[in-house]
């Protein structure tokens, strides 16, 4: 009898090798790497040498080395079966004993996985993904990052997976246990990741564990992962970490974003450190991975409510995992942007200036939560209090809780006392235009008239017309409404702007959330409802504009002049900006 491979690495990936030898002997830092004194034999100069990466340790005084199970056995005399399952149980891991039937079934799984990777990875330069390859380089990846994450597509008009896989002697049964095929209901089989971009997802030593995949049309849903199996649990993988593990470690540093596609773009801008779970919610054991490798790993969803969602919940999570060792801090991103599309939107070097300031986990809860309580009401904010006591006692670590109770309590209170001191002073002053859904909307009016030839040249004299764009945007529209492309479809466009500051511009008005928020810039949008929807929304635009420019006019006017009738023009004009905002 013995244990499933995939189960001793998980148990190696949970428990810390470091952290075990630190009960019996000091640890010293250096590099990557912790010293001690070695367990095994006396000595009193630090000789042996873990590596948490590895989950190895080695002395160089008396030749003693292993791993976690080695520990157990030779050195509190754990026979090897009893020494798995002690660990198992610390590490809350569920382990069957196998038989070697069993570990060759295993071995076949893993063999089809790699196998199936470069199936994937081959049928991306033929012509049946010549979409594949449009996609990816309107995502601007460079054939370099292509190649290292091993992106494939999952369709070849000369033969499916399933008959690849069977030229190379596999049997029906073992191709369906990997989970690269299934059985449809008329009881056919069907290749699982059907005409999508395949994202292989390796374990953390870089070994096939299973495949995402990303619809390229409109194929619903889009982004599947492989099914849950004994070879793939998504709760315990986190996406690129084989790679990304070693610039962690040596910058103590680690970025989760929530997608394939946020990673890989990062990546490929120089950020090395970062990793995504495979889904919104990052569970338990994927926030246990990262603190292997960074003591303060940072969480930066999307910036939409879904990505908030999931960020707030993650910290609620860590609350009572976290010790003087392992923290964790978050970055919140403009509503309607990931990470890759606010690198295309603005630039990397904007993108770099907000991930050096991340907020600490015990502001951002407080930031979050606190948007929801009304702090005029009394009751309210003795609720408020209440929940946040009962946060603070989730926290097990008895130092980590002193010292986020109170900086809980001196946010609540300082919040109730700016609220106090605003009110002797309070200005109506008019509601501010959403920045972020306002650009996405001006972007939105361009979208419309690149996706709709017919009245293009109609939006684009609406548009002109306007105060809503600067001079490159305003350049780029004068040259679309050039004979030349006004009545072109968009590969022709695409082909025509070729500098870099015009693609830029293309790259955020054809970004995919501009179509959820407003669907006339679609190209399925009846091309007269969307120039009348285009027109109506620029004019609208035009005077939210116009009367905040006479309020912050006003306004200045008021500082240094403050008459009755100043006074009155403020108040009229903000009772009509507020008004035309509800």
């Amino acid at each position: 009898m013995s244990f499933s491979k995939i189960d001793l690495e998980k148990i190696k990936n949970k428990i810390l090798l470091s952290g075990e030898i630190e009960k019996k002997t000091q640890l010293t830092k250096k590099g990557n790497d912790y010293w001690c004194c070695c367990p095994f034999h006396e000595e009193k100069t630090p000789s042996c040498k873990i590596n948490d990466n590895l989950g190895s340790f080695y002395c160089f005084g008396c030749g003693a080395k292993g791993d976690i199970f080695t520990l157990y056995t030779d050195l509190y005399n754990y026979n090897f079966q009893d020494a798995v399952k002690e660990l198992a149980q610390k590490a809350g891991i569920n382990i069957e004993f196998k038989d070697y039937k069993r570990t060759k079934q295993e071995n076949v799984v893993n063999e089809i996985l790699k196998l199936s990777c470069e199936w994937f990875q081959n049928n991306l330069y033929n012509q049946d993904a010549l979409h594949c390859r449009e996609y990816l380089k309107l995502r601007n990846l460079s054939k370099d990052t292509i190649s290292k994450f091993e992106l494939g597509y999952s369709f070849n008009s000369k033969s499916t997976l399933y008959e690849y896989l069977k030229t190379k002697s596999f049997s029906e049964k073992e191709i369906i246990k990997s989970n690269v095929i299934k059985i449809d209901k008329n009881n056919k089989i069907k290749d699982y990741f059907y005409k999508r971009l395949i994202f292989p997802i390796m374990d953390e030593r870089g070994n096939v564990a299973g495949f995402g995949g990303r619809a390229i049309d409109d194929t619903n849903p889009k982004y599947i992962n492989s099914p849950e199996s004994h070879f793939f649990h998504k709760r315990n993988l986190l996406y690129n970490l084989s790679n990304a593990k070693n610039a962690a470690r040596k910058k103590n540093n680690l970025l989760i974003c929530e997608g394939y596609m946020d990673v890989i773009s990062l990546y490929q801008n120089g950020i090395q450190s970062v990793v995504a779970p495979l889904g919104t919610a990052l569970t338990e054991g994927q926030l246990n991975l990262a603190w292997k490798y960074s003591t303060k790993p940072t969480i930066m969803f999307d910036g939409d409510k879904a990505g908030l969602h999931a960020s707030f919940k993650s910290a609620l999570m860590a609350l009572h995992m976290i010790t003087p060792k392992k923290f964790l801090q978050f970055i919140i991103l403009d509503e309607g942007y990931d990470p890759d599309s606010f690198m295309n939107t603005f630039s990397f070097e904007k993108f770099v200036e907000i991930i050096k300031k991340p907020q600490s986990l015990v502001n951002f809860i407080f930031s979050q939560s606190s948007r929801a309580v009304s702090f005029n009401n009394a009751d309210e904010k003795i609720s408020y209090d209440k929940y946040l006591d009962e946060l603070i006692e989730t926290i097990k670590d008895k130092k980590i809780k002193y010292f986020y109770k109170n900086e809980f309590k001196s946010l609540f209170f300082n919040k109730i006392k700016q609220l106090r001191d605003g009110v002797k002073n309070k200005i109506n002053t008019p509601k501010k235009i959403d920045s972020s859904l306002y650009r996405k909307q001006v972007l939105s009016f361009i979208t419309s008239s690149i996706n709709h030839k017919i009245v293009r040249k109609k939006i684009i004299s609406e548009l002109l017309k306007s105060d809503l764009y600067d001079q490159a945007y305003k350049d780029f529209l004068y040259e679309l409404e050039k004979i030349s492309l006004s009545s072109e479809d968009n590969n022709a466009i695409f082909n025509h702007f070729k500098e870099d500051k015009y693609k830029k511009i293309l790259n955020e008005c054809l970004d995919s959330s501009i179509y959820k928020i407003f669907p006339y810039a679609s190209a399925k949008y009846d091309d007269e409802k969307s120039y009348e929807e285009v027109k109506e929304s620029c004019q609208n635009l035009n005077t939210r504009l116009f009367k905040l420019k006479k309020i912050n006019k006003s306004l200045d006017n008021f500082v240094n002049n403050s008459t009755q009738l100043n006074w009155e023009e403020l108040q009229n004009m903000n009772f009509e900006l507020f008004n035309d905002t509800d």
